[in-house]
C-alpha cells in the first residue's frame, strides 16, 4: 500500500507539476492566461477561493448571482472567449468554420451551469481552470486512489493508434469520439460516421460531445442507429466537463 501510495505521489508530480503534461496542451495554455492575467482583473484571490468552497445548490446560485456575476466579469468572459481570441491564441481558427452564433455567450452560459447547478467544490475541471491544479475532493477519476490499481492492472489492454479515426482496423462495441465530427465540414462528417457505424458490431454505442457546432447522425443512417437521448441528457446535466453545450449517445440496432 505504501508503495502504491509512493508510485500515485511519483505520477502525480509529474503530471501536474509547473512542466507537467497536464499543462501542455493548447487549449491549456490558453486557460492559463486566463486564470494568471485576466481573472485577476474581475476577482481577488479570496473570492475565487470562496467560489470554490462547499456549497448548496441555492448558496451557489446566490453567491453566482451576488458577487461573482459582475458586469465586468461578463465583458471580459465574452472577450476573451470569443470566437477572435479563441482562434488566435486557443484554438486552431478553422475549428470554428462551422459553428455558429456568439461563442463567447455559449460558454458563458455552460461557465454559469458549472458554477451554480454542478457542486463546483468536486469539479476538477473547474478547479483547474481557477487554480492551475486540483484539490483533494476535487480529482480526475484517473487520479483518485480506487482507480490506480484497476488502471495499472488493465494496461496490457491499451493499444495506441495514430490514424484517422474511420480508419482503425477491426470491429468494435462502443466510441468514445470526444467532440472531433464539429471539426468537420457536414459531408464530411456524415462520410467518417458512416465508416465508423459500418465497422460497429451491433448494439455498439457511439459517445461524443457537441462543444459549438450542433452534430447527430446523419439521417440517413436513422435505420441503423437508436439515439438514447434520455441518457444521453442526463449524463450531459452531471458533465463535469462543463464547456459542451451536448453530449450525444446512439446506438447500433
Amino acid at each position: 500500500m505504501q508503495s502504491d501510495l509512493k508510485d500515485i505521489a511519483v505520477l502525480t508530480a509529474a503530471m501536474h507539476g509547473a512542466d507537467g503534461v497536464i499543462h501542455a496542451g493548447k487549449f491549456e495554455r490558453y486557460l492559463r492566461g486566463f486564470r494568471r492575467f485576466v481573472l485577476p482583473l474581475v476577482h481577488s484571490r479570496r473570492t475565487i477561493e470562496r467560489l470554490l468552497a462547499e456549497r448548496s445548490r441555492e448558496e451557489r446560485e446566490r453567491f453566482y448571482a451576488e458577487e461573482w456575476d459582475t458586469a465586468r466579469w461578463r465583458l471580459v468572459f465574452r472577450l476573451f472567449f470569443s470566437r477572435a481570441a479563441m482562434g488566435r491564441l486557443g484554438r486552431d481558427p478553422q475549428f470554428f468554420a462551422h459553428v455558429e452564433g456568439s461563442v463567447g455567450d455559449r460558454i458563458l452560459a455552460r461557465t454559469r451551469h458549472a458554477l451554480t447547478t454542478l457542486p463546483i467544490h468536486r469539479n476538477p475541471y473547474a478547479t483547474y481552470i481557477m487554480t492551475g491544479s486540483y484539490a483533494a475532493d476535487a480529482l480526475p477519476l484517473y487520479l483518485r486512489a480506487d482507480a490506480w490499481q484497476p488502471i495499472r492492472d488493465r494496461l496490457d489492454r491499451v493499444r495506441l493508434l495514430q490514424v484517422p479515426a474511420q480508419e482503425a482496423a477491426g470491429e468494435f462495441d462502443a466510441y468514445n469520439l470526444s467532440d472531433i465530427f464539429e471539426y468537420m465540414a457536414p459531408a464530411v462528417h456524415e462520410a467518417v460516421y458512416a465508416a465508423l457505424v459500418a465497422k460497429a458490431r451491433p448494439g455498439a454505442r457511439l459517445a461524443y460531445w457537441n462543444m459549438l457546432a450542433v452534430r447527430r447522425r446523419p439521417e440517413h443512417l436513422n435505420h441503423r442507429l437508436h439515439p438514447l437521448d434520455d441518457l444521453a441528457e442526463r449524463l450531459h446535466r452531471a458533465d463535469r466537463a462543463f464547456f459542451y453545450r451536448a453530449f450525444r449517445v446512439e446506438e447500433v440496432v
